[in-house]
């Protein structure tokens, strides 16, 4: 066994041992074929895993703008709010950020007033089938009191 790693080299008569430090051609086939394993394993992964953040980035985005759309349309006056939500148009950050933005709002009446839902979708893999939604209850704009008369 000891023989099989050295290299004996006669010089001068003597012998003397070379230890051998290179590699045979099986180990290096055995290593890239090792190394080519592991790259076609682990490259869809980690392709998968940037799709997977970026989409992630594009829902927060979506919420963001939701939320912020939203908050607008609920402080508007119920005379204005019809109106608005028939002109909604996202945002040009949003646009920007998010190819073929389009957003939709739906005003319904409830029996404690009204509620706004608001969707958006984009141009990414079935989000267009199944769009981010958010939903707010307004209620119903209170009558004053009537007075009783003073005497």
């Amino acid at each position: 066994m000891y023989a099989a790693r050295h290299l004996s080299i006669d010089i001068d008569g003597a012998r003397r041992r070379i230890p051998r430090s290179a590699t045979t051609s099986l180990e290096v086939i055995v290593a890239l074929t090792l190394l080519c394993g592991l790259l076609s394993f682990s490259t869809p992964l980690i392709v998968k895993h940037g799709r997977l953040l970026q989409a992630q980035r594009n829902y927060r985005l979506a919420l963001d703008e939701l939320s912020n759309q939203l908050e607008r349309l609920s402080a508007l006056p119920e005379t204005e709010l019809e109106d608005a939500v028939k002109q909604l148009a996202p945002s040009p950050f949003a646009t920007a950020h998010l190819p073929g933005a389009e957003l939709r709002g739906q005003l319904d009446s409830i029996d404690i007033g009204r509620r706004l839902t608001l969707r958006l979708s984009w141009d990414e893999s079935e989000r267009r089938k199944a769009p981010v939604a958010l939903a707010a209850w307004l209620p119903a704009p209170r009558s004053p009191a009537p007075r009783s008369p003073e005497p």
